[in-house]
């Protein structure tokens, strides 16, 4: 039996952060019981033409900010998954939630509404940076909302993080390590502030009232972080995700294994192995497809074997887990294979049965991945 994910997306937050290129809207709080109830409707639906033989082991609450949502939305959005598909008894059920959006008391309903992993969106604990980005929490918050769920009984918890920030310096970085290294996660996912087309931030950038980060600072602190967390006890099971042992994302592991996952809600994208369809970019358009009994997929794709083969090289080599040979033998030639890993033979460690990327050499994973990927 396949293991599977579900991804819910709550399009809701209260403030829209200036590098967001998510779907999101801001203010619009008063939709979130219609759209609660529309999403029940496509989770409905869904199960009606799901007849495949998963069991589903992982459900992930991303957004916008969908601890906006009440305990009931949320008991009564799981206690429909539970009840329409093949769910797992120790499921793994992930919540984001940034500082300052919710108490103590509502971390408690929620956990007993059947949340039991939290990805909390600290991203800085500087205030200047939080400005730049256009945070609404303070560092304070961010120890407060960790110690709340601490509190509350969640021994399952993840700190997001930012680097690559404007005006951020690789002393700041490993300075904001240091500090949640100290509140003892159980998982920290650090990633690269990326400045999308479109978002607030681009603009500033393009206009000259930011500079970005140059790529050479970039590059020590994903370097220097990295080095830092895994001397701290975290294991870096892929390129930006840390762990203590036996804590990592189940969730984010079908993405990379490349195992299938459901899709509900405004933006939302699945996969089931062979096709990766997505949902309508509008609450709008969501709501009124649904509310007319249609279901509110926008597209879709069938990956081709070549495609298929890329994502599996792509992935696979970002975790410490790697790729299998046997995959890259079905595509290159046993010379070409050969050079390629003869050129990176410093930086990885190869057996008759794996491939995988040296600890500390995740910085070269996407010139790596670029020589053993397929070309039609």
């Amino acid at each position: 039996m396949k293991t599977a994910g579900i991804y819910i997306h709550i399009p809701f937050c209260k403030s829209k952060c200036n590098y967001c290129d998510y779907y999101s809207l801001e203010k619009r709080e008063k939709d979130i019981p219609g759209f609660v109830e529309m999403l029940i409707r496509e989770i409905e639906f869904t199960a009606k033409d799901h007849n495949k033989d998963w069991l589903f082991d992982t459900i992930y609450f991303g957004g916008g900010s969908p601890a906006l949502l009440s305990s009931k939305c949320m008991n009564d959005i799981l206690h429909q998954l539970k009840i329409h598909f093949n769910t797992a008894a120790n499921i793994e059920v992930t919540l984001e939630v940034n500082p300052n959006e919710t108490t103590g008391d509502k971390l408690l309903s929620l956990k007993n509404s059947g949340v039991n992993r939290l990805s909390l969106g600290f991203q800085s604990l500087n205030e200047g940076l939080l400005y730049t980005l256009s945070r609404t929490h303070n560092p304070d918050d961010c120890i407060t909302i960790y110690n709340d769920s601490r509190k509350a009984g969640f021994d399952n918890i993840s700190i997001d993080m930012l680097y690559n920030i404007p005006g951020q310096s690789v002393e700041s970085w490993l300075k904001d390590l240091t500090i949640v290294s100290t509140l003892k996660p159980d998982h920290i996912a650090t990633y690269p502030l990326t400045l999308e087309e479109g978002t607030i931030l681009f603009q500033q950038l393009n206009s000259g009232e930011i500079s970005s980060v140059p790529e050479k600072i970039e590059l020590q602190m994903f370097i220097q972080g990295s080095q830092f967390l895994t001397e701290s006890g975290f294991m870096q099971y892929e390129v930006a995700h840390f762990s203590k042992m036996g804590k990592e994302c189940q969730h984010n592991q079908h993405y990379w294994n490349l195992e299938p996952y459901l899709a509900f809600g405004p933006s939302a994208h699945g996969y089931d192995g062979k096709k990766r369809w997505w949902n309508v970019s509008s609450l709008d358009d969501y709501i009124s497809k649904l509310s007319r009994n249609e279901k509110p997929v926008a597209g879709f794709e069938t990956l081709s074997y070549t495609d298929r083969f890329n994502e599996a090289v792509m992935y696979g080599l970002r975790t410490n887990k790697g790729i299998s040979t046997e995959i890259l033998q079905k595509f290159k030639s046993k010379v070409y294979l050969e050079s390629n890993l003869n050129k990176w033979k410093s930086h990885l460690d190869v057996s008759k049965e794996t491939i995988r990327i040296r600890p500390g050499h995740y910085h070269l994973v996407d010139e790596i991945c670029t020589d053993m990927i397929a070309i039609d």
